[in-house]
């Protein structure tokens, strides 16, 4: 239910971006560190949004694998403690 319900929420984020960056298409000018270059806003919106949902998504990842290792060596350690 939990997955159920957290899936509908970021359906719905990913919604509204979509309905607000649909009203934005205005160009804006975006200065990289050697380059600039002139982009719709609706589309930078879209850019920043995909990108921190991927860098959330490693972050998670990563303190996922972190979490398994360390629950990985405690159960080994619980158990090489009961075979003496």
């Amino acid at each position: 239910m939990k997955l159920i319900l957290s899936l509908l929420l970021a359906i719905l984020i990913f919604l509204l971006a979509l309905a607000i960056g649909a009203q934005n298409d205005q160009l804006v000018q975006v200065n990289y560190l050697i380059a600039q270059s002139e982009l719709r806003l609706s589309s930078l919106m879209a850019a920043m949004f995909v990108s921190g949902v991927l860098v959330c998504l490693l972050f998670c990842i990563f303190w996922f694998i972190g979490f398994r290792w360390r629950d990985r060596r405690k159960a080994k350690l619980a158990h090489s403690q009961r075979d003496h």
